[in-house]
């Protein structure tokens, strides 16, 4: 899980090129042996916060995104991923399909990039108060139980990361973000003050959540999405219609995902059109809503002994990660932002982060028999 930079290993959507890159369609689809008179392209695909597009083109009668890797990840990586990816398709998770060049590979090397043509599947953003929004919820915890169960069958060397980017080294480097930028001195002295102390709320707590996930027995792990969260899935009425980024798929303990993957659905409100994803509620999660999510998780994929106390502990892991990159993202890479922030609005956001732990010592046990009991 990762920041705005290299080392930063959750980005969101679609936000792999860089400003000012474009992607080299022709030459790229020429890789699959297709002329210009074979495709059209369609439409577009936009990244965050007004990156560049990905195009959209639609070949006999289906469409595909032409999507450029990001440049941090190797040709290794990638032959991980796509194989990730069949398997979690060949067993019905809604995985988009990848087309295979003519030599049968499903990428290709252009122009110093890592190519793929990726399926198009339909569905719709997840949009929080929207009409079936809690269907939803429960619906991508489902989805999220299945592709857990079904990773635990992928039979592939662990693809792991270094330890400059395991779980407890991306929130320290996280947490140490934030210090800075509430140091950084270009903030009005209330909110870089917050900022400070939200760093020193998180510090506060890390090492013990570390040990306690490291303990042995230690949770399960298996081959993780990496970026489970609403920006990343499409979604029908009531089911999730795609699956999509698994550049930073990997090895890792499931329940950090669970736990990331809760944050974002239970703590944070996704509006229409998303810019900051601020807290759904005063302070911590909405009890409703983790109950939905742990319980429709825990009927496809129940803890195992004792996992499931230690989900208090992942949160308090991604907590930091899930701030900066939700909450006070505009606070964090206020380049990416027009115009200076609502300090009234944006303190009310720093009093979430202030008594985030309050609310995580209340209902640490509720968290650990909401999924114990799905």
């Amino acid at each position: 899980m990762q920041d705005k930079d290299a080392e930063n290993s959750e980005n969101m959507a679609n936000s792999d090129l860089q400003e000012g890159d474009e992607t080299p369609t022709e030459e790229v689809l020429a890789a699959w042996g297709m002329a210009s008179s074979a495709w059209l392209e369609a439409d577009a695909v936009a990244s965050d916060l007004g990156g560049v597009a990905h195009p959209v083109i639609a070949v006999a009668g289906q469409r595909y995104v032409v999507r450029r890797q990001p440049p941090d990840l190797t040709e290794n990586d990638t032959r991980f991923r796509h194989a990730f990816m069949r398997h979690l398709r060949a067993n019905d998770l809604p995985v988009p399909g990848l087309l295979a060049r003519p030599d049968g590979h499903t990428y290709a090397i252009v122009a110093g990039g890592i190519y793929e043509l990726q399926g198009w599947l339909d569905g719709s953003r997840y949009v929080t108060g929207a009409a079936g929004d809690g269907d939803r919820l429960e619906a991508a915890a489902t989805t999220l139980g299945m592709l857990h169960q079904v990773s635990a069958d992928f039979a592939w060397q662990p693809h792991t990361w270094p330890p400059e980017r395991s779980q407890a080294a991306i929130t320290s480097a996280y947490i140490e973000l934030i210090r800075q930028r509430g140091e950084a001195g270009d903030l009005p002295q209330t909110l870089a003050n917050g900022l400070v102390r939200v760093a020193e709320g998180c510090a506060a707590r890390l090492d013990m959540a570390i040990d306690a996930l490291e303990e042995t027995p230690s949770p399960p792990e298996l081959h993780v999405h990496g970026d489970y969260q609403a920006h990343n899935l499409a979604f029908g009425p009531a089911s999730v219609s795609a699956i999509y980024d698994f550049d930073t798929a990997h090895w890792a303990r499931r329940i950090d995902e669970v736990a990331y993957s809760l944050l974002y659905f239970a703590g944070v409100r996704w509006d229409e059109t998303p810019t900051v994803t601020p807290p759904l509620v005063d302070d911590g999660l909405d009890v409703l809503r983790l109950h939905r999510f742990l319980s429709a998780y825990g009927r496809e994929a129940p803890p195992a002994e004792g996992e499931a106390r230690l989900l208090a502990d992942a949160l308090t892991l991604a907590f930091p990660i899930i701030f900066a990159n939700g909450v006070a993202e505009d606070l964090i890479f206020p380049a990416d932002f027009a115009g200076e922030p609502d300090e009234e609005e944006a303190l009310s956001r720093l009093h979430w982060a202030d008594t985030f732990w309050l609310w995580l010592d209340r209902y640490r046990d509720t968290l650990a028999q909401a999924w114990e009991t799905a």
